[in-house]
C-alpha cells in the first residue's frame, strides 16, 4: 500500500525540501520505489532533479514530478500513486489552497521548523489544518513537528527549550525526538550530486546518515502508531 508523506509549514525556509530528499534517499536505499512531487513555485526539487540528471547522478528508485495545482495532484495520485511505495509531497512555503487537498491525500504531515516563533506558529497552523481536514473527511492523517538546522548555540536559546512544552503539552501534536542538525552535507546535496545515501562515506556524511536513519525509523513508527505521543491528529 502506498504511503503518502507531505512536508507542510506555511512559513518558507523551514527545511521541507531537504528533509524530504533525505527521507526519499533512505527509502530508495531500502529498495523502495519513491515518487517526489514538487508543488512549490520555487521548484527546488525539480531544480535538484535536473542538476542530478545533468551530472549523471540521479538516484535509483526515485522519480520526481512537478504539479502546482490541487487538480494536477489529484489526477496524478489517481493514475500513478499505486506504482510507488512512498509518495513525498513538497508544498509551498506559504498558505495556499493547495494545503487541504495535500492533507486529504497524506498519511503523515511533517512540519519542519527552525527554532523561531514564526516557524513554530506555522507548524501549529499546519497541525490545526490537519485536524480540521481529518474531522471533515473522517481521516486519520498524522502530524509531527521536526526541528531542523539545529546548532549547539540554538540549543541554548529560550525558544528552543520551549518548543517541546508548546508543541506536545499545549498544542497536542507530536514532536520528533530526532533533530536535523545544520550540516554542510545537507546543503551540498542541493547541488545535484544525488542523495545523501549516494555520497562517499566521510565522518560528516556518516553523521548525517545516522541522523536520517533515525528520523526514518521514527517516521515509520509514527505511521504504524508505535510511537508514543500518538497525539498526532
Amino acid at each position: 500500500m502506498t504511503v503518502v508523506i507531505a512536508a507542510i509549514n506555511g512559513k518558507g525556509g523551514a527545511g521541507k525540501t531537504t528533509a524530504l530528499m533525505n527521507i526519499a534517499g533512505e527509502y530508495a536505499l531500502r529498495g523502495g520505489h519513491v515518487a517526489m512531487i514538487d508543488m512549490d513555485a520555487r521548484n527546488n526539487l525539480m531544480k535538484w532533479w535536473t542538476d542530478c540528471r545533468e551530472k549523471d547522478a540521479q538516484p535509483e528508485g526515485i522519480e520526481v514530478f512537478s504539479h502546482k495545482t490541487a487538480k494536477g495532484l489529484e489526477r496524478w495520485m489517481e493514475q500513478n500513486a499505486g506504482a510507488f511505495d512512498h509518495v513525498l509531497i513538497d508544498t509551498p512555503g506559504e498558505d495556499t489552497s493547495i494545503v487541504d487537498p495535500v492533507i486529504a491525500a497524506a498519511d503523515l504531515v511533517i512540519s519542519p521548523i527552525q527554532p523561531s516563533k514564526r516557524e513554530v506558529l506555522g507548524a501549529i497552523d499546519s497541525f490545526e489544518n490537519v485536524r480540521r481536514v481529518n474531522d471533515m473527511l473522517g481521516r486519520n492523517c498524522r502530524h509531527g513537528v521536526l526541528r531542523t538546522r539545529i546548532t549547539v548555540t540554538v540549543r541554548h536559546t529560550e525558544l528552543y527549550r520551549k518548543i517541546r512544552p508548546i508543541i506536545e503539552d499545549k498544542v497536542g501534536t507530536y514532536l520528533f525526538r530526532t533533530e536535523v542538525f545544520e550540516r554542510n552535507a545537507y546543503k551540498e546535496i542541493h547541488n545535484g550530486i544525488g542523495t545523501l545515501q549516494m555520497q562517499e562515506v566521510t565522518e560528516s556524511i556518516a553523521k548525517a546518515r545516522r541522523e536520517t536513519q533515525t528520523l526514518v525509523e521514527e517516521v515509520d513508527g509514527l505511521l504504524k502508531g508505535d510511537v508514543a505521543a500518538g497525539r498526532a491528529a
